[in-house]
């Protein structure tokens, strides 16, 4: 039930991020907004923070909060970076846009995914 949690959070806020945050926009055709790549990019970038820990724990790592923070933060900055050189219906258009989109997605990736950890941790 976790893992769920964690994915519905990572997939709303990275939703609410390209909704909101500035230097990031979706592409308008025929002015109706492109819902669809921005619905996918969401779930896309939410599946792969989410699936962190699990991914951890299903090769026996030893998990750490640095291995959570970076494996994170490679996603989320990737993902900005490849929707700022390829855009499919949401584009970075500003270098605030790619670092406020990707810390803040990061940030989330990571306290989703530590808290996911300290649940089963504590657990057993």
């Amino acid at each position: 039930m976790t893992y769920l949690r964690s994915f519905f959070l990572n997939f709303l806020m990275v939703f609410f991020i390209d909704r909101i945050s500035p230097g990031i926009e979706i592409v308008y055709f025929d002015q109706v907004p492109n819902v669809g790549a921005d619905i996918l990019f969401s779930i896309l970038v939410g599946f792969f923070n989410a699936s962190v820990f699990p991914f951890l724990a299903i090769l026996e790592l030893k998990i750490t909060k640095l291995k959570l923070a970076v494996m994170t933060g490679v996603i989320s900055f990737a993902a900005f970076t490849i929707i700022a050189v390829i855009p499919f219906g949401v584009r970075v258009v500003s270098p605030l846009g790619f670092f406020f989109g990707s810390l803040v997605i990061w940030g989330v990736g990571y306290f989703s995914n530590y808290l996911e950890w300290t649940h089963i941790r504590d657990r057993g």
